[in-house]
């Protein structure tokens, strides 16, 4: 029998939360301040996740649909009813946070606004090859709107038989469109930007989903093992030439394999971590920021540019660069980013949840 993926963990609340301070902290303070950690990770996180969740209430959608033996005329309402209820929560605030940047005029974005209307972010910073100032937040947000509206395809149309091919042909295109990324230059100077770059990570996310939602259990020892050995991995390609070994030569598999190892955080996670470390993820303050971690993320970018335009001097004077002024800076920049961020789950989408919640299933 199918098995039910959880709706939520708390846990996995803590670690969105970690993620996402993680992505803040780097965008916030200097260089010299992130002691080169690859704190990419955590949108990586994000995006196994979402591939993850994603799957499992599409792979649930389908079981009602066809236990009504309604055949294939389904689809069509099903995928209206949930681009409606993901736009719902995430388009209305992306365009707030859109409205916001051009209020407060970010650097480039007006001649390029079309690319950010559109969802077509990625695609503009990979012609682009370098990330603009204060809106380079939204390609990923652009890359996973356009997951929405693939995906669906993939699961609902594939045979059951093939579904797994289906997906495993899906996550293989990353790989090989960073193998031979050479291929798409020009005219594109980052063609990894492109959402087929990250194919692997939803997709790897989505296989982990199927293994679920088909009796695999959570609770192997295989989950653990993927994490210590894939996670372990990574870690070794990351910094082992900073210690003298050679550079690896996985390449194009270097996500494929990190996504692995957090299939298999967030498999450990979702059943809790009976330690400190549990405890750590499960505090107020992170289970609050994991929460919330879709509107802070949103505005935390535009943060630095409402300040530099109303608090420019927190940038000037003689201490410009010192530890007590970049403090600051960084203080700002949270409270506003949180001011902002309880603004739009207030105003915005909580009303948009409730309004969701009645919208039509299969």
């Amino acid at each position: 029998m199918p098995v039910a993926i959880q709706s939520r963990a708390i846990q996995l609340d803590g670690l969105r939360a970690l993620a996402m301070l993680g992505i803040c902290w780097d965008h916030w303070v200097p260089k010299a301040w992130n002691f080169n950690l690859p704190y990419e990770i955590g949108l990586y996180f994000f995006l196994v996740l979402t591939g993850y969740f994603i799957t499992g209430s599409l792979l649930r959608i389908r079981d009602r649909a066809e236990a009504k033996a309604v055949g294939g005329k389904w689809r069509w309402q099903a995928w209206k009813d949930f681009q409606w209820r993901r736009g719902l929560r995430i388009i209305v605030p992306y365009y707030v946070a859109l409205a916001i940047a051009f209020v407060f005029l970010a650097p480039k974005l007006l001649p390029n606004l079309h690319w950010y209307l559109l969802y077509l972010t990625n695609i503009h910073i990979a012609l682009l090859g370098e990330w603009p100032h204060g809106t380079s937040h939204f390609w990923s947000i652009a890359i996973q709107q356009q997951f929405y509206l693939i995906w669906p395809v993939v699961i609902w149309l594939s045979p059951r038989r093939f579904l797994p091919l289906a997906m495993i042909l899906f996550v293989g295109m990353a790989p090989l469109s960073r193998y031979f990324e050479y291929l798409f230059m020009p005219p594109f100077v980052w063609p990894g930007k492109i959402s087929w770059g990250v194919f692997d990570f939803f997709g790897i996310g989505g296989l982990m989903a199927l293994l679920i939602h088909r009796g695999f259990p959570l609770s192997s020892r295989i989950w653990k093992i993927l994490m210590i050995v894939c996670c372990g991995a990574y870690l070794v390609f990351e910094f082992g030439p900073r210690f003298g070994l050679p550079p690896n030569s996985i390449g194009p598999f270097y996500a494929s394999i990190l996504s692995l190892g957090l299939c298999g955080v967030i498999a450990t996670a979702s059943l809790g971590w009976h330690n400190i470390v549990g405890k750590f993820l499960e505090t107020a303050f992170l289970q609050k920021v994991g929460l919330l971690s879709y509107g802070i993320y949103l505005y935390h970018n535009l943060a630095p540019i409402i300040l530099g335009k109303t608090l420019s001097f927190l940038w000037m004077g003689p201490y410009a660069d010192s530890i007590p002024q970049i403090a600051l800076r960084t203080a700002c920049f949270a409270l506003l980013t949180w001011a902002m961020t309880m603004a739009s789950w207030k105003y915005l989408e909580t009303p948009l949840n409730k309004l969701r919640a009645k919208g039509r299933r299969v």
